[in-house]
């Protein structure tokens, strides 16, 4: 009897696993999934804290008004902790008068994405939901609040979110297709990252949204992905005051003096800063002195 026990026991063993196998075959998006809950395409990338380089005051006046310096709204964390001011200004433009709207500072990085996505499979990546006012925003949530976030909180409202698709793969699913997981997998090389990832739900509070990309830049979205982080949990990560280098970058999280002004490196050719919609800014330099 207990040998008979023990051959439906392996019987059992061995038809669950066939069965799980089988799943994976004929619905690879499963397993794709399970393998960016769990992190295994991620590539851990550094980030140490260093010490405090030699620094200038800089006011957010001359910050506006420099040449070498970009001032972008690329790292803002909008979610229902942090919502949008209610003075808030999106800088967005029109993306090859293609009546699509979104983020002024992403829609050279979105070119080379769509591009990538084309050449590799010979499929248009489309946008189907890009940047919203916040009435247009209202009247979504009040249609359809399951799925919309409230007014002030989606990043739509700032269009540094964009929700993507190929043809006969939208929503989730835009997963189920080649250039939909490649999306996944690879848009931080491109500065995006998904920005409601399947293991994030606790920090973000939405679940996975494989359509969702959303623009941050280098080097964050290769911190993000690759150090298995959302968004919350990037920005949270980065100690007020302190310096990091990471990939060729410095980066540091800053909250204005009492005159509004800003600490950069003495020394550097460009430099990035955006707010972080917390009540500070982050500052990403090149950490080259020079191009050449």
């Amino acid at each position: 009897m207990k040998k008979k026990a023990k051959w439906i026991l392996l019987f059992a063993a061995a038809a669950l696993l066939l069965a799980v196998i089988t799943v994976f075959i004929l619905f690879p998006h499963y397993w794709f999934i399970a393998g960016e809950y769990m992190g295994i395409r991620c590539d851990r990338v550094p980030m140490d804290r260093m010490e405090v380089p030699e620094t200038v005051e800089v006011t957010l006046q001359d910050i506006t008004e420099s040449d070498n310096i970009t001032f972008d709204q690329s790292l803002m964390l909008i979610n229902t902790e942090y919502p949008l001011p209610d003075d808030f200004i999106p800088d967005v433009s029109e993306y090859k008068d293609t009546g699509v709207y979104m983020n002024s500072c992403m829609p050279e990085a979105y070119q080379k994405l769509s591009s990538a996505v084309a050449e590799k499979y010979a499929e248009k990546l489309y946008i189907s939901s890009d940047f919203r006012t916040a009435e247009e925003q209202e009247e979504m949530q009040q249609t359809n609040a399951d799925v919309a976030a409230d007014p002030g909180s989606s990043e739509h409202e700032a269009g540094l979110g964009l929700d993507v698709y190929v043809p006969y793969y939208a929503g989730f699913g835009f997963i189920k297709s080649d250039a939909g997981r490649f999306v996944n997998a690879k848009c931080w090389e491109y500065g995006f990252i998904i920005r409601y990832p399947s293991f994030g739900e606790s920090e973000t509070g939405i679940p996975y949204e494989p359509w969702h990309i959303r623009y941050v830049g280098e080097p964050h979205a290769n911190v993000i992905y690759n150090n298995h982080l959302t968004l919350e949990e990037y920005i949270q990560s980065l100690e007020i005051g302190a310096w990091y280098e990471v990939d060729g970058y410095i980066i540091s999280r800053q909250k204005p003096n009492g005159e509004g002004s800003l600490q950069l490196p003495k020394e550097y050719t460009n430099a990035v800063i955006s707010p972080d919609n917390t009540g500070c800014y982050i500052v990403t330099v090149h950490s080259n002195k020079s191009d050449g």
